[in-house]
């Protein structure tokens, strides 16, 4: 005799059942994302994510440190604006957590731009260039600053 699992759909419209209520908590982080996203600086919002609202405690997720660090500063500004609507009016305070494994956004390849052509040195800033290296080739310790020089003679 094999045991049957009920459908999803009766899971769902049994408002006790656990499955019903991860998709409720879900909802809710989403919502609380979402508001929390429109009153967020647009230059962190990719850097952002809500975890959890527990006991008056808003958890946020950020990819590392130096992120984080900004947030907290917005931090007392956000938990005003997120009290000003009913359903946080009982939040408390706002953490910040970093959190290891976030993926950051990857920047767009700029394919449709074209390359540019690299710089030239005109023939007298070679012959300036050639005549600093000559100068330069008689004083010890130099040889660093040498090989920088000519290099830039063999990309130009």
């Amino acid at each position: 005799m094999s045991h049957l699992s009920p459908p999803i759909q009766e899971l769902l419209k049994k408002p006790d059942s656990k499955l019903s209520q991860l998709v409720s908590q879900a909802q809710a982080i989403e919502a609380l994302q979402q508001l929390f996203i429109s009153l967020l600086n647009t230059e962190l919002i990719p850097y952002c994510r809500v975890g959890c609202y527990e006991s008056g405690v808003l958890t946020l997720f950020t990819p590392n440190a130096a992120i984080a660090t900004r947030l907290r500063f917005e931090i007392p500004t956000l938990t005003s604006q997120l009290r000003a609507y009913p359903t946080w009016a009982g939040l408390c305070s706002i953490q910040v957590k970093v959190q290891k494994n976030w993926q950051l956004p990857q920047p767009a390849l700029e394919s449709n731009n074209p390359k540019e052509p690299p710089l030239t040195l005109s023939g007298g800033n070679v012959e300036q260039i050639q005549a600093l290296i000559d100068s330069l080739k008689e004083k010890p310790g130099m040889e660093k600053i040498i090989e920088s020089l000519q290099r830039i003679l063999r990309n130009s």
